[in-house]
């Protein structure tokens, strides 16, 4: 009796230490497949954030000159890349009809002149005056108009970018194929302006005045300064982006219109998470990322966003939060929902 006790209670014993065995092999077992990870806790920092744009140079100002009539062209005084100041005769046309106005208004404004003194002292009516004045008027606006239409001046400082007519030939006071009726067309090209579409969701950062940085292929080491000069105030409801001005200084005329430049327009300093590059991989065949945050000993998969790229560090955009543990050794080994074992953690 006593030995089949003795059997029993080794038996017992036995099935006893082979599970105690086995449970510990399992968890030998576990921390052996883990896969071992250093991850870092994420905390927001300043940057200096820039919005990168693209666009095309133009002109400050542009225009194109021509005649109110049809008329006959006297003379052109300039021609292609002629530089000229505002107020500069660009071009005549002929002057029958002015020297005929010009009599008239003459002749006008010397009754004017001579009446003047008689209605002062009541030697005439009022009603004669009134006529006299007014035939002086209209004869002064003729004149005026028509001086305007005859010698064509530079509304502003500019280079002439294109003469359409010679001396001599009539100038038609119709559409061609180049658009409206140009004599000659002028451009101000210091300084030169940049619209650029600026999205919905960044234009609550734009301001006027704010710095933007204008570079261009042709000049790889050099960055022209420009700012914002004008903001449309409303929304483009197809696109969803804000139309922008920017005005770029151009004293050496080193850029000129029709250049293709990038802008970066400074929007200061921003809150924003900065990591690793090298913690943020890159799906094949597709422009999406994604990184891998620890959540206890699991590894979770994020899809991310990523910002602005500062040499080893890129900014997230979207995907991550302040707090999460963001696993920035050993990622490439994880996937989703892999066990993890922490080795090192840092801040």
């Amino acid at each position: 009796m006593n030995t089949s006790r003795s059997i029993s209670a080794l038996l017992l014993c036995g099935v006893l230490l082979g599970g105690c065995s086995k449970k510990d092999n399992a968890k030998l077992n576990s921390t052996a497949t883990a896969i071992p990870v250093d991850v870092v806790v994420l905390k927001s920092s300043s940057i200096q954030r820039d919005l990168q744009l693209v666009g095309t140079l133009a002109a400050w100002k542009e225009a194109n000159l021509g005649a109110q009539t049809t008329a006959r062209i006297e003379k052109i005084r300039v021609e292609e890349g002629s530089r000229v100041h505002e107020g500069d005769i660009l071009f005549e046309m002929d002057d029958t009809q002015l020297a005929q106005a010009r009599i008239q208004y003459q002749v006008a404004r010397d009754n004017y002149e001579r009446l003047k003194p008689l209605f002062e002292t009541g030697s005439i009516s009022q009603s004669q005056f009134d006529q006299v004045k007014a035939g002086y008027e209209t004869a002064q606006k003729t004149y005026q108009l028509l001086l305007a239409n005859t010698q064509f001046r530079a509304p502003f400082s500019g280079v002439v970018t294109a003469k359409r007519l010679n001396d001599g030939e009539v100038f038609l006071l119709a559409p061609g194929g180049a658009g409206a009726p140009t004599v000659v067309s002028l451009m101000q090209i210091n300084p030169l302006k940049l619209l650029v579409n600026v999205s919905e969701a960044d234009f609550r950062d734009v301001r006027l005045h704010q710095s933007v940085d204008v570079t261009s292929e042709l000049f790889p080491n050099e960055v022209f300064e420009g700012t914002i000069s004008r903001i449309n105030p409303t929304i483009n409801p197809a696109t969803r982006t804000v139309e922008v001005e920017v005005k770029i200084p151009n004293p050496n005329e080193k850029l000129r219109p029709g250049m293709f430049v990038t802008a970066a327009i400074k929007l200061g300093g921003v809150s924003a998470l900065v990591v690793d590059r090298a913690a943020v991989l890159k799906q094949l065949g597709v422009n999406a990322y994604y990184a891998f945050v620890a959540e206890g000993n699991t590894a979770k998969r994020r899809t991310v966003r990523i910002g602005k790229e500062f040499d080893d560090k890129i900014e997230i955009v979207d995907g991550l939060n302040e707090g999460d543990r963001l696993i920035v050794k050993g990622q490439v080994r994880v996937k989703d929902g892999s066990a993890i074992d922490i080795k090192g953690t840092g801040e």
